[in-house]
């Protein structure tokens, strides 16, 4: 069975990040998803998550200063250890909160570095983290973000994860497979996720362009919903839109009304 899972940094964010795991459980959701917590507390959130009475499909490893424009570093061989730390870190919290897969950023494409050089020591240091993963009973997730919004990320297209997942070779260490940078990226994700879906941990989904609710943009959620089913997928899809300032509202506009779909 597919499930909806409220993505808290972007739903709900008209309450406090201490109290959105509890909006959502009010809203319905039974799974819910976080970028790296807030409030300097991993602990206090999950405790707050295990109140509401929600589960966690998916948080992400600290990936560095986002509104400054650091995606991780991954791609920085001098900050191998340093990655190697928020992702035990964030798997500490997935161990609290049961998520199964952690989502760490590859980074950007560093200036003066040869590209090859990069991938290589993104390589390594993903391997290393696949490995830390499984001595959790975890997976690690790559999303490939999209050059438009992210210039110079190191997988910006779930075509080129593919291959670079290949080439890691770690059963885990998987992709999350985004709809909104999928479309961003050029491709249409009704018709591409199928061929993905061996390869795919973890989906989100929010409309493009836009990053919008269900409906203001060109992706149709209960087609792309069909085919992962189809497919074969049996997992969360994080409902990351842009909300709004009255999620509830936003919510209530939507065709789909069941949050296991």
């Amino acid at each position: 069975m597919i499930y909806l899972s409220a993505h808290l940094s972007m739903l709900f964010t008209e309450h406090g990040p201490l109290e959105r795991p509890a909006a959502a459980a009010d809203a319905g959701f039974a799974v819910v998803e976080s970028w790296w917590p807030p409030a300097g507390e991993p602990t206090t959130w999950a405790d707050r998550v295990a109140a509401a009475g929600v589960r966690v499909a998916a948080i992400n490893a600290d990936g560095g200063d986002i509104a400054a424009g650091e995606r991780g570093f991954c791609t920085n061989p001098d900050l191998y250890e340093h990655t190697l730390d928020a992702v035990e870190r964030a798997l500490a919290l997935a161990d609290l909160v049961d998520a199964p897969v952690v989502n760490v950023l590859a980074g950007r494409r560093l200036e003066g570095v040869p590209e090859s050089d990069q991938r290589a020591a993104a390589v390594l240091v993903l391997r290393a983290c696949g490995d830390l993963a499984r001595r959790h009973g975890r997976t690690i997730v790559i999303e490939p973000i999209n050059a438009t919004d992210v210039p110079g990320y190191l997988v910006s297209t779930p075509a080129v994860a593919a291959r670079f997942l290949d080439e890691i070779g770690h059963d885990h260490v998987r992709m999350l497979y985004d709809a909104y940078h999928a479309a961003m990226g050029g491709t249409d994700p009704v018709a591409e996720v199928g061929g993905l879906i061996d390869h795919v941990a973890h989906v989100q989904y929010a409309d493009c362009p836009g990053r919008g609710a269900p409906g203001t943009g060109t992706i149709n959620l209960p087609a792309f919903l069909e085919r992962l089913d189809a497919a074969g997928y049996t997992g969360a899809v994080g409902l990351e839109f842009i909300a709004g300032p009255d999620t509830l509202t936003t919510l209530a506009n939507l065709k789909i009304r069941s949050w296991p779909v």
